[in-house]
């Protein structure tokens, strides 16, 4: 996307940028409120949500040879010393997973939300991890050059407005033979849905009994969702705001090693919004989910429906 394009957009340091930053910070600061984020360092998501991760990471590992995890910690195994950048990190439950299992290396993670950030140093120092956490806005930030061997970006990049300017950041301070993993959310922007998205969509909601269409996170309450819920995240926060700029914002900066695009579906039926509804010890319930899961991968693997998430490994374009 052009600057010219861009202006579409909010302005850092404008009074409207500044409310959005407040509300996100605000939204995951809800989040990790509870007991069992501040545990696991990571959000708390439906069973149901969980089991689709889990089918999309074996994916992952049958299409690379390892999942998410398992590549980041073979890319700071490589040799003593290595250095992590992650950026958006949160609380950073990956990266002290990681640091953990690679404990020669060290990182710096940064984000927004310094109460999270306070979470992960708490976890790392704990633990002794060569792991700091810092306060940053990425749409701003300015990086050294050639100072990390990998960079993370996992799940944060629809989050962020100046994708450019990161990429281009990104790109400046990798050393010359490191590494940009990302796992990231590429609907439209707005988490909107694709048009021919949005009709496979609505023709299985047209088929799913009231009790699977009930919305837990649109309303103060719980309602059911005579069509399925769909607005314009960005419009508070900055949920998906570019999210369809993703990938050919990376595809100029870098090459890609590894590229594995997935949930062509999934994520309208089984994540916090409706995953709630399905209790896969019900049969009737694990079937749903197993067949959305299938049309999911064949509508994929068939070209008809885009990925709204992909896992990929970059080097940068000297």
């Amino acid at each position: 996307m052009t600057a010219e394009h861009s202006a579409e957009f909010l302005t850092p340091g404008s009074a409207a940028y500044e409310a959005h930053l407040r509300e996100e910070i605000e939204h995951y600061g809800q989040i990790y409120e509870s007991e069992a984020a501040r545990e696991t360092l990571m959000q708390p998501v439906p069973t149901a949500w969980n089991w689709v991760e889990a089918r999309a990471a074996e994916a992952v590992r049958q299409a690379t040879g390892n999942d998410v995890l398992g590549h980041l910690i073979d890319a700071l195994r490589r040799r003593p010393g290595l250095r992590l950048l992650s950026l958006g990190s949160g609380p950073g439950g990956i990266e002290i997973e990681a640091i953990r299992n690679a404990p020669a290396a060290s990182g710096l993670c940064l984000d927004i939300n310094t109460e999270l950030l306070h979470l992960g140093q708490e976890r790392a120092a704990t633990l002794g991890l060569q792991l700091l956490f810092e306060a940053a806005d990425l749409n701003t930030l300015a990086l050294p050059a050639a100072a990390f061997d990998v960079v993370l970006c996992h799940a944060s990049l629809h989050h962020v407005i100046e994708l450019e300017h990161l990429a281009a950041q990104i790109s400046r301070a990798l050393t010359a033979d490191g590494v940009f993993l990302t796992v990231d959310v590429v609907t439209r922007n707005g988490y909107l849905m694709w048009p021919e998205t949005r009709q496979v969509v609505a023709n299985i909601w047209k088929m799913l009994p009231a009790r699977y269409r009930l919305n837990h996170t649109a309303y103060r309450a719980p309602l059911i969702d005579d069509e399925i819920w769909e607005a314009d995240t960005s419009a508070s926060g900055m949920e998906c705001a570019r999210s369809e700029d993703i990938l050919p914002i990376i595809d100029e900066r870098f090459v890609a090693v590894q590229y594995v695009p997935y949930f062509s579906l999934c994520r309208r039926f089984f994540d916090t919004m409706y995953g709630p509804n399905y209790d896969l010890a019900s049969p009737l319930d694990k079937a749903i989910v197993n067949w959305v899961w299938e049309l999911d991968r064949y509508h994929l693997a068939t070209g008809r429906l885009r990925p709204e998430t992909f896992f990929g490994i970059y080097r940068p374009r000297r």
